[in-house]
């Protein structure tokens, strides 16, 4: 197709539902374009991810990319040899990463529309690896979520929208306050769960191996977890503290922010 076409294509997919991962397309076309800073945002992320894939080594293996959204990372993924198979529960999302398929010819990859509770997501095979990037605070159960990914899979990579206040040391859930998503229905946030929080859930599913990246600062975990032996879980976590001040002054906020409302007569404080 030509520039004017492609064009066309993308600004109809937008209008259905506004593209979430930005996709560098023939004729200079994006699909989301503009500068992304935020930890959210599949350019940014991809460069979090890509060093803990390369040591996974995950050539010709087989990865199953769940809330795969557009699939950008299943398409990644393929391009460095594995066999990926993306789901989500969204059909639009799904739209577009067929879209993209198509104006790649990517061929090693694959998308359904599933939902992890369904009876389709039982009958899938094993996989060697599992992509979980920035769902489980799309959760309102994420305990039994993580119990099903578990069983597909000897390695699982999270990524998650973590809390940014409380103990981070600690295995603390938080539920936010934020309501539905009236534009994206799956895209409401429900519980941001500490780092300590997700590992605390995986080693009751006998997941023993855990190679962690946290930044509380912004708010993105990344957990490498496995019931596997594998290099990656030799090397040294890469966890950055806000330090004792900042934390304080985190709290105090939050805290103040709490009495405010109670002054102001708000009994839900």
């Amino acid at each position: 197709m030509d520039k004017k076409e492609l064009e066309e294509r993308v600004a109809i997919l937008n209008t259905i539902q506004p593209w979430n991962h930005n996709y560098l397309l023939p004729y200079g076309v994006e699909t989301r374009p503009g500068e992304q800073v935020s930890h959210g945002k599949n350019l940014v992320k991809w460069q979090r991810i890509q060093p803990l894939v390369e040591i996974l080594k995950i050539g010709n293996k087989t990865v199953l990319d769940v809330g795969c959204n557009e699939g950008f990372f299943s398409f990644k993924l393929a391009d460095m040899g594995s066999h990926v198979m993306g789901i989500d529960i969204d059909e639009n999302r799904i739209k577009k990463a067929m879209f993209i398929q198509e104006i790649f010819n990517k061929s090693s990859v694959s998308f359904s529309v599933m939902d992890i509770f369904s009876e389709a997501f039982s009958t899938l095979p094993h996989f060697n690896i599992c992509l979980c990037l920035g769902m489980l605070h799309r959760l309102p159960d994420p305990y039994t979520a993580i119990s099903k990914l578990t069983q597909y899979a000897d390695i699982i990579i999270f990524e998650w929208k973590s809390l940014k206040f409380g103990p981070h040391d600690q295995p603390f859930a938080y539920y936010t306050s934020d309501g539905y998503n009236e534009l994206d229905f799956y895209g409401t946030q429900y519980w941001l769960m500490s780092f300590a929080c997700v590992e605390a859930i995986l080693s009751h599913l006998g997941y023993h191996r855990f190679h962690r990246l946290d930044d509380p600062r912004y708010r993105r975990a990344i957990l490498v977890a496995g019931k596997v032996d594998n290099p990656i879980f030799d090397l040294p976590d890469t966890i950055l503290h806000r330090g004792r001040l900042r934390t304080l002054l985190s709290h105090t906020k939050r805290y103040m922010i709490s009495i405010g409302k109670i002054l102001n007569g708000d009994i839900n404080a």
